[in-house]
């Protein structure tokens, strides 16, 4: 056998006198080691493009789930549904006993300390969770974490491993038996899950084991985002159906839009479990007031006066092909303009090879972000894949007008005319004449960029946090 196995085993067992406990932690050791090989096969052939490859490694994990059976069915027999137990005390005694009416949650989720709107999102979230003094915990399984602005539970995992087609994202394959003991022991009324990845299939089995209320949060388009990627119209089919038979397991599915809700709905998802996601924003944060003409010059040689900008992950998927395609034009036609690009992301070195002329500031945060954004002239975002957008309402704070297009969420963060423009998606002659239009006439960008703010000052995060607590409180 391998010797960093047996001596990873022999530290776990050392101090376990008991030969049941012992036996139950063997166990479970030598069935994730093996399901972890098998699942990170099954990654590595679906990115490859073999199907039937990929399917043989995924089943290969069932017979290992058998060695774990007994003690995960363990969990299910010692818990009774809550939403049960309430309503027989409800009508034996005509109260609910106070162990039935705590109110504990944990959210399950693959990503946080990633460079992404999810994780942004819930760690706001909880921490407005915990400043309204609420019990809400993360639960994440990462090797490394430098998370400290949430109150977070991380659980070592088996194993990391990347993404294909999108290497900077990493998922871990999680220690499954170690967080359905956690989850019972902390007596959790709710489970929260924002990704379908190993971490929010664990969740999803620990809630049908202990009959808790599940709700889910549906951040990301995968299905276009494959598409996108891979370019795989049959693994777009394959991603839709296991978003369908995920989504589908829980009790409440929030979305980001109106848009999605309804296309969700048009693929037979019951209309009665979604939600649209409240939004929360630092207006304080993202204020006008941090405008500073000199902010893009340290990042670089300043080559027009007036300044697009663009914030968010540099990834294919976002068609930053289309916003390249528009900004060479407006210059060859005399546009004295300035593109910035704030992020990074797989498509970052090719991009940046593609435009010389543009400004790329990689990644940035807090009060220097809130710069970027209030130094812009002209905020673009041509992405169809986004299903809601935090940057969009983070330029909005700041009192610049947007340009977004006409698919997915952020759509609905615009008013046409009003505090942004609108325009037809895969379309450069449509994103060439929004950006010309506002380009020519300051007075409108200015009326626009006032609009904007107004239009989000009120989205605070502890506003976002009190609608999602309640949306689902038992």
């Amino acid at each position: 056998g391998r010797p960093e196995v047996k001596a990873k085993m022999a530290q776990g067992l050392d101090s376990i006198p008991e030969p049941e406990r012992r036996a139950f932690v063997m166990a479970n050791m030598v069935a994730e080691q093996l399901a972890f090989r098998f699942f990170q096969k099954f990654v590595q052939q679906i990115g490859a493009g073999n199907m039937l490859e990929s399917v043989q490694a995924l089943s290969a994990i069932a017979p290992i789930l058998v060695v774990l059976a007994p003690y995960i069915y363990g969990f299910h027999s010692q818990a009774p549904s809550r939403k049960w137990l309430q309503q027989i005390f409800q009508e034996l005694t005509g109260k609910i006993p106070e162990a039935l009416q705590n109110n504990k949650r944990a959210w399950f989720t693959d990503t946080l300390e990633d460079v992404n709107g999810v994780a942004t999102t819930i760690r706001k979230m909880t921490a407005a969770g915990a400043a309204a003094g609420k019990e809400l915990i993360v639960v994440t399984s990462r090797n490394e974490l430098t998370v400290d602005d949430a109150p977070i539970k991380n659980f070592k995992p088996i194993g990391e491993f990347e993404l294909p087609e999108y290497e900077l994202q990493k998922l871990s394959f999680p220690p499954i038996l170690q967080m359905l003991d956690y989850i019972q022991r902390e007596k959790f009324s709710e489970i929260i899950i924002s990704t379908p990845g190993p971490i929010g299939l664990t969740a999803l089995l620990a809630a049908k084991m202990l009959n808790l209320q599940t709700s889910g949060i549906y951040h990301t388009d995968f299905p276009q985002y494959v598409r996108i990627l891979t370019e795989d119209s049959f693994l777009e089919s394959v991603t839709w159906r296991y978003m369908h038979w995920f989504y589908g397991q829980l009790d409440t599915v929030f979305v980001n839009s109106e848009e999605y809700r309804e296309s969700w709905i048009k693929r037979g998802f019951d209309p009665a479990k979604l939600k649209i996601f409240p939004r929360g924003l630092d207006t304080q944060l993202f204020h006008p007031i941090r405008r500073d003409p000199a902010f893009f010059e340290k990042f670089g040689a300043k080559n027009g006066q007036i300044r697009l900008l663009y914030v968010g992950r540099v990834s294919r998927e976002k068609d930053l092909d289309l916003l390249a395609e528009a900004y060479r034009r407006l210059r060859d036609e005399g546009l004295s303009i300035q593109l910035c690009v704030v992020g990074h992301g797989p498509y970052a070195r090719e991009f940046s090879e593609s435009l010389p002329e543009a400004l790329f500031t990689g990644y940035l945060t807090g009060g220097e972000l809130a710069a970027a954004y209030a130094s812009a002239d002209i905020f673009v975002f041509p992405s169809t894949t986004d299903t809601f957008g935090n940057v969009i309402i983070e330029a909005q704070a700041s009192g610049v007008p947007v340009i977004v297009s006409d698919s997915g969420g952020p759509k609905e963060l615009v008013e046409d005319n009003r505090n942004g423009l609108i325009t037809k998606s895969h379309d450069i002659e449509d994103l060439s004449r929004a950006i010309r239009e506002l380009v020519a006439d300051p007075d409108r960008r200015k009326r626009m960029g006032n609009l904007a703010r107004e239009s989000v000052i009120d989205r605070t995060w502890p506003n976002a946090f009190r609608k999602f607590w309640a949306a689902t409180e038992v």
